[in-house]
């Protein structure tokens, strides 16, 4: 079956981030948090957010 996902090394790095206490708060556009950090996945991009943003 051909591989139909895009970005394997980006699903790869979220999958870690989440299997290391990493949560998904957010699926549109999908936001990861951990505590008070967050990042924001951003056309393919892995983008650290402010504090203040994810509070």
């Amino acid at each position: 079956m051909k591989e139909q996902r895009h970005l394997p090394a980006l699903r790869a790095h979220i999958e870690h981030l989440l299997s290391s206490g990493w949560v998904i708060s957010s699926r549109t556009p999908l936001t990861l948090q951990n505590g008070r950090r967050c990042y924001l996945v951003s056309h393919g991009m892995l983008i650290s957010e402010s504090a203040s943003r994810a509070a």
